[in-house]
């Protein structure tokens, strides 16, 4: 019951992301706005949490986290409710999708904690698989059914579809899972100042990216950004670093596994996100391919993660995260390598095959280096530990998205005497090329994480 509760918040929160997307062209016409006012819709629901799931994580570790379970779903539920109801403008509807961003870091904050704390070692990686299976139901539910109900109704129906899951995920977290006794109670305190400050750093550095692919590095907002960016997160190290019950315990990042699975995690959804951000655009533009076609090509990849996951959370129980991480990572390689070098000529077998190993990459890999990251913490962290690789992957996710658009923005340039499709083409093309450096930086430092499992979490229990 534990996977069924956990699974209804991870398809609420992932199927919000790749879903919403088909309706901004919808929304722009709509609302009679441009593509870069309604862009927001889809940005700030992963800026949002890049900013606070840290926070969360830590509220977790002092209050509970059944607790928290049951408010993230009751407030997921009542915006997703509220939203198509009261967005009379634009304003109003990108309001509504920094809240449901709001409500994804309360739930999906504490997942890893959770499926942590309810299994024992030796099935860890395992359980820790079957959780990412459930985000990939909710990615492949995005482009497919939401392109079904996008068509029989509207976008509202995009919100309508979470109510349900809500309202059963609140019901059976209120039944099934058992009450926890915060791990600090007592003991800790909310680390506000630390929060705000790590809320400022992200936020800027994501707002600064974004800047450069609309007005380009000649205005003050990009350098601005990246300065308060960089003012923030030294603020925010001193404050961990002196702070009687800091947000994060910098001294985690002492430990070798945690750090290196860690930047693995960031990098690894880099590469991931940019791959489904760049390929419905070869499918659709290039090939010419309907809508609807390009989402059923699309499922190849959550279907294929979906298949694999389960077996590197085995191999990962029997072998060590390495192995399961390094298989995949190459094979994640190996999809944008054959992508960054296939030449001019369009081929709708090499984007499947770019897909099929993409898919079974990310199966193999992820939850490997979930399951590190989480181990590596001590029990009364696992809600930090858990809250930062959430932050890692929404981070990764959105560096992906602006990478392939910087990237593309960048090199088409370059490739003036090609024709417009071409130097698109060309274009992507290097953009793919990038992924496959990012994927080769991920496999590199998977060969340093220690070959010796931690059992950290489970010490105590």
């Amino acid at each position: 019951m534990v996977f069924a509760i956990i699974g209804m918040a991870n398809l609420v929160a992932a199927f919000s992301i790749n879903s919403f997307t088909l309706a901004l062209p919808a929304l722009e016409k709509e609302f009679s706005v441009g593509q870069g006012t309604v862009s927001w819709l889809a940005m700030v629901y992963s800026l949002v949490p890049c900013c606070t799931l840290l926070f969360f994580g830590r509220m977790g570790e002092l209050f509970g986290y059944k607790r928290q379970f049951k408010r993230g779903f009751l407030f997921f539920g009542s915006v997703c409710l509220a939203a198509p109801l009261l967005s009379v403008n634009i304003g109003a509807l990108i309001f509504f999708r920094c809240l449901q961003g709001l409500a994804y870091s309360v739930m999906i904050s504490i997942t890893q904690a959770v499926v942590g704390r309810a299994f024992p070692v030796s099935e860890r990686g395992r359980a820790l698989s079957v959780n990412s299976v459930f985000v990939s139901v909710g990615l492949a539910a995005g482009p497919t059914l939401g392109g079904l109900l996008l068509t029989a109704f509207s976008w509202r129906a995009l919100f309508y579809f979470n109510i349900p899951f809500c309202l059963l995920g609140f019901l059976a977290a209120r039944r099934f899972l058992p009450d926890d006794a915060p791990v600090e109670k007592g003991r800790g305190q909310m680390d506000l100042a630390g929060a705000v400050l790590l809320a400022v750093a992200a936020g800027s550095l994501v707002i600064g990216l974004d800047s450069v692919v609309g007005r380009g590095f000649e205005t003050a907002v990009f350098p601005g950004c990246m300065g308060l960016c960089g003012i923030s997160l030294a603020l925010f190290i001193r404050r961990e670093m002196t702070a009687p019950s800091p947000l994060m315990r910098l001294r985690l990042f002492k430990d070798r596994a945690f750090c290196l699975a860690n930047a693995v995690c960031l990098l690894s959804y880099l590469v991931q996100q940019l791959t489904i951000y760049l390929m419905p655009y070869y499918l659709i533009g290039t090939l010419l391919l309907k809508e609807n076609v390009s989402g059923l090509i699309m499922l190849a990849y959550p279907a294929l993660m979906m298949i694999f996951s389960p077996a590197g959370g085995l191999i990962c129980d029997r072998k060590g995260a390495r192995l399961p991480a390094g298989a995949g990572l190459v094979l994640i390689f190996t999809g944008c390598l054959i992508m960054g070098l296939r030449g001019g000529t369009p081929s709708l077998a090499l984007a499947m095959c770019a897909l099929i190993l993409a898919g079974a990459g990310n199966g193999f890999s992820v939850s490997p280096i979930n399951t590190v990251i989480i181990s590596a913490a001590p029990i009364e962290h696992a809600g930090v530990a858990s809250g930062m690789l959430a932050t890692m992957r929404n981070l990764g996710q959105t560096f992906g998205v602006l990478s392939g658009t910087l990237l593309l923005a960048a090199r088409q340039p370059l490739y003036g005497r090609l024709t417009g499709q071409n130097a698109y083409l060309s274009a992507q093309s290097d953009a793919f090329l990038f992924g496959s450096l990012m994927a080769v930086a991920a496999l590199v430092l998977v060969w340093f994480l220690p070959r010796k499992k931690k059992n950290h979490i489970f010490k105590h229990l």
